[in-house]
């Protein structure tokens, strides 16, 4: 959620309904210079994709707002966006600006409460908002565990290191010849592998398997 603290500092604050189709994904403030001379509050709607949704009805509302009074509809624009100008005043002091805005419904949407314009001042509300469903992004597909060791062994310079560890042991054993680096370590697939460059090799094993450390040959 992207939001401007100055909206705290004037009472704003975010209503969120856990299992709404809707949520609030960013809240913006224009000042009075900012605004130009308009009084609104904007929407913009998108789809999972971040693209524009037209053709859906976004709400402003209003405390103490009489039953034969109801509240300001419109429907977003090819752009997904949509505007209703505000003139009820917001006491700083108080902090108690009387709109609200959702999409849609109440018990669909997330709700930004709390607006109005700040002892009169033309200001202008900025929300956006999209699918509360919206997918995570797929996993990463799992990496070559080889070609991850070798990747890492030559983002570093690869120069003489004196070491007696595990790994330097069976490098010897196995006639590697000198180390060119230090140990190092990475992640691969969620598991931490360390690893170390020799003359004629890479060294690599799984952390704590080192009865299985393997080589790559240069």
């Amino acid at each position: 959620m992207q939001w401007d603290d100055r909206l705290t500092n004037l009472g704003v604050n975010l209503k969120t309904l856990a299992n709404g189709k809707w949520t609030a994904t960013a809240a913006r403030y224009q000042d009075e210079q900012e605004a130009q001379g308009q009084h609104h509050i904007w929407f913009t709607v998108l789809d999972e994709q971040s693209k524009p949704l037209p053709n859906v009805r976004v709400v402003v509302d209003w405390v103490e707002r009489a039953k034969d009074d109801p509240p300001t509809q419109r429907m977003t624009d090819a752009n997904g966006k949509a505007n209703v100008d505000i003139y009820a005043n917001l006491d700083i002091t108080k902090k108690n600006g009387p709109y609200f805005a959702y999409v849609e419904g109440q018990d669909q949407s997330d709700v930004v409460q709390g607006m109005g314009l700040p002892e009169h001042h033309h200001v202008n509300f900025l929300l956006t908002f999209a699918p509360h469903t919206a997918p995570p992004p797929p996993p990463p597909p799992p990496t070559d565990v080889p070609t991850a060791i070798l990747a890492k062994a030559k983002s570093v310079s690869w120069m003489p290191v004196n070491n007696g560890a595990a790994l330097w042991n069976f490098a010897k054993a196995n006639s590697l010849q000198d180390q060119q680096t230090d140990e190092m370590t990475v992640n691969i697939n969620g598991e931490e592998y360390l690893l170390q460059v020799f003359n004629l090799g890479i060294v690599y094993a799984k952390v704590g398997d080192w009865g299985n450390i393997k080589i790559i040959k240069k």
